[in-house]
């Protein structure tokens, strides 16, 4: 049984052979492995030369180049600051009492002395009327003394009494009036003021806040620069900042201050310049964006794509001739789109800013695009 099988595969293979040879020309010698590794190695014998032919048939690599530029540049320091106002206080009274009345509206802008708030003065009134009084009474009895004795019928102790009780009157009623005077709070300096935190007829206490108010005519820029950039803010005179709130528009003001002190947490300075709001565009608390404008230098600068990163660090690949060098470089400022090159180029050199990733030191190169400088 087990022949009969063999013998029956063995006729499907060779029927197989036969029609495969008739309709397709299917070459049994190569299905029979008899030739196949002569075959074999002639073909990749082809395959090779093909291969062959065409890395010698490929040409220099195509590239884009621009020239290295001369710049001026400048290290500037750059801060985020809050402005503040010049003078800032929350009117609040000395003494306890009830608010009789509010005389000014919210947001109003004042001028020294301006009335702001009256208290109730009833009591106060009372005690100045009592005290100028007993000022007068004292006054009266000293002007009696004083001319018995100059007829020498008085004691000298009693002319002294009569003279401090007169002057301990005149005292008694200055502290009334100041009493009475301090009822009504006036503004300290001109200013703007925010919202009242009391209404009429409310009893507040001794240094309950009243209203906030803020001289706006005049900015502080508050800010803080790295301890490292000291010595050029103490250099700088002035400092350029933009509002996000005002955007295109770029204010300057003059620096007014440094804190002796190095902020020990964040290790940087605090700086205070003085900004004129006469115009009223800007006001406290606002978030600005500072630079304090540092000396103008010479930079070799590149396009940022000049710039190939390998494992030894950032190189650039020179141009002479239809050769490249690869030059390792040391690397600056970056400044629209242009990098500023430290060290390993010189101004006018060329450099390849395109077709540059796959280059090698000395591999020759096509030109088919130009730039006259980084800038470009």
């Amino acid at each position: 049984m087990r022949a009969f099988v063999y013998l029956l595969v063995a006729i499907a293979v060779v029927a197989a052979a036969a029609f495969g040879v008739r309709h397709y020309g299917i070459d049994v010698a190569a299905l029979t492995g008899l030739g196949g590794p002569l075959k074999t190695q002639a073909a990749g014998g082809e395959a090779a030369k093909g291969q062959g032919g065409a890395r010698a048939n490929r040409g220099p690599a195509a590239v884009e180049t621009a020239q290295a530029s001369v710049s001026q540049l400048s290290d500037d320091v750059l801060a985020l600051g809050t402005l503040l106002s010049d003078e800032s206080v929350a009117i609040a009274p000395e003494t306890s009492g009830r608010v009789a009345m509010i005389l000014f509206e919210d947001g109003a802008k004042v001028e020294t002395g301006t009335p702001l708030f009256r208290f109730d003065s009833g009591l106060a009134q009372a005690d100045l009327s009592e005290a100028k009084a007993r000022l007068q009474l004292a006054e009266a009895s000293f002007a009696r003394i004083q001319k018995l004795r100059q007829s020498g019928n008085v004691a000298q102790n009693a002319y002294d009494e009569a003279l401090s009780a007169r002057d301990v009157a005149r005292a008694t009623v200055e502290a009334a009036q100041v009493r009475l005077d301090k009822l009504t709070i006036s503004a300290p300096f001109p200013g703007r003021l925010g919202f009242r935190t009391v209404s009429e007829g409310a009893y507040v206490t001794a240094g309950t806040p009243l209203v906030q108010l803020d001289k706006t005519d005049t900015l502080q820029v508050s800010f803080a620069v790295p301890e490292l950039q000291e010595k050029a803010v103490e250099s700088a005179k002035a400092v350029s900042f933009t509002a996000d709130a005002l955007p295109g528009e770029t204010f300057s003001a003059q620096i007014s201050a440094l804190n002796p002190a190095i902020d020990v947490n964040g290790r940087a300075l605090q700086v205070r310049a003085l900004f004129d709001n006469a115009e009223g565009k800007l006001r406290p608390g606002l978030l600005v964006r500072v630079t304090v404008k540092g000396a103008e230098r010479e930079a070799v600068m590149v396009p940022e794509s000049a710039i190939v990163q390998r494992a030894k660090g950032a190189v650039i690949y020179t141009l002479a001739d239809d050769k490249v060098t690869e030059v390792k470089v040391r690397l600056g400022k970056r400044v629209g789109g242009v990098v500023e090159v430290v060290e390993g180029l010189r101004a006018g050199d060329t450099v390849v800013t395109a077709g540059n990733a796959q280059l090698a030191d000395g591999a020759k190169v096509e030109v088919v695009a130009s730039a006259a400088a980084a800038g470009e």
